[in-house]
């Protein structure tokens, strides 16, 4: 080794041992004068070392806070919004047992399990069936938004949990109907489309545009007085025996999640 390396590593070897004994006694001897700059270096690194990890540590703590504090308000988001869906059900359901309480057959709430994406489709599921007292036939109906219930359809097909129902817009669906303010009485049948056929209308009837139609409880199906749309067009045929028309459904059965079952079964007493 050099001369001038082995007085390097001497100094080096004096500064550490004077270093470790100062500290031992920081204010005594001139190493404790000699090293006191660097003991300051020392505890001001160790201090600001000491904030930074505090102030790093703080801010995760409140980086963790801010995570579940926001996960914490999803949850109520999603509890808020479920719980406002139950009592905008709740109000429905109220409505239509309290508008259809005049009739004196029992009622079965029923949620739509399936309805094809299609507005055409006039087939829906829905979620009661044969141990809920469902049977083949039953009137189904639905709330009018502001209006009241009106007719919707009917089961035609039952199982065990769930059921089949043909709406009124389907083709193979008929229902002996009245004009309410003309008491004249006809067929409304489906026509796999929005509006559906007003059929055997008297030549006479002054049935007009607007006009109102109601099921007229004659075809041992359907009670009497069921709401089932509103005549849109009327088409008179002077050579013709009947005239018919176009009636818009008085429910708005694209956009349902529930119905109710009108337990009634064909009255075969005549």
């Amino acid at each position: 080794m050099s001369k001038k390396k082995a007085i390097v590593v001497i100094l080096l070897i004096v500064l550490l041992a004077g270093s470790i004994l100062a500290k031992k006694d920081p204010g005594k001897g001139f190493l404790g004068y000699l090293m006191s700059p660097l003991w300051r270096a020392e505890s001001v690194l160790g201090e600001g070392l000491r904030d930074f990890l505090q102030k790093y540590l703080f801010l995760t703590s409140v980086k963790e806070e801010n995570r579940l504090l926001k996960e914490r308000i999803l949850s109520l988001q999603q509890e808020l919004a479920y719980f406002k869906e139950r009592e905008a059900l709740y109000e429905r359901l109220e409505k239509i047992y309290k508008i259809s309480e005049r009739t004196k057959y029992p009622q079965v709430v029923a949620k739509i399990i399936y309805k094809g994406i299609d507005p055409y489709s006039e087939v829906m599921i829905i979620d009661k069936g044969s141990r809920d007292g469902i049977m083949p036939q039953m009137p189904i109906l639905a709330l009018a938004e502001g209006k009241g219930v009106g007719l919707v359809g009917q089961v035609v097909e039952v199982h065990r949990n769930w059921s089949k129902v043909i709406l009124l817009t389907d083709p193979s669906f008929a229902v002996d109907v009245k004009v309410l303010r003309t008491q004249d009485r006809g067929i409304v049948r489906g026509k796999a489309e929005p509006l559906v056929s007003l059929e055997f209308l008297p030549l006479y009837s002054q049935a007009k545009e607007g006009d109102l139609v109601v099921t007229s409880g004659q075809d041992l199906l359907f009670p009497s007085g069921l709401l089932v749309g509103e005549i849109k067009k009327i088409l008179k045929d002077p050579q013709g025996l009947f005239q018919r028309g176009e009636i818009q459904p008085y429910v708005d059965i694209y956009n349902l999640s529930y119905v109710v079952v009108l337990m009634k079964t064909p009255d075969l007493a005549m």
